[in-house]
């Protein structure tokens, strides 16, 4: 019978990040999938269908930062789906103009922009 090779404390840390990445990729692809389903694979500004489009041209993007709010990665209410043209390079763009896409979320999202509002008071971002 074989004895089983000890792994080093370093081997099991690196075997445990690997494991912990694999599951973090899962999750992040199960998210983009429920925020491109739910928006029909439909950029949100420009109503523009990119269901049959390179997989690129439409993203699930976060609309408060993964790295602000890391409890809100990988929630449903906290992603859009948006062109690659709105969510980086337009007017727009919470990238360029994060006031002008308030706005817009506020005036095309009510139900989600009340969502992440509340999200904000209870992280203390916002006064009650």
């Amino acid at each position: 019978m074989k004895k089983k090779k000890q792994l080093t404390k370093k081997q099991l840390l690196k075997k445990q990040k690997r494991l912990e990445k694999r599951e973090f990729k899962k999750k992040y692809s199960e998210w983009v999938l429920k925020v491109k389903t739910r928006d029909n694979y439909t950029c949100q500004i420009s109503g523009k269908y990119l269901g049959d489009a390179d997989p690129r041209a439409l993203q699930a993007c976060h609309i408060l930062s993964k790295e602000n709010y890391p409890e809100l990665m990988f929630d449903e209410n906290n992603g859009i789906s948006l062109s690659f043209y709105y969510h980086k390079n337009a007017p727009i763009s919470s990238h360029l103009d994060g006031f002008a896409f308030t706005i817009w979320l506020k005036e095309n999202k009510p139900e989600q922009y009340a969502y992440l509002v509340q999200k904000l008071k209870e992280h203390g971002e916002l006064k009650k």
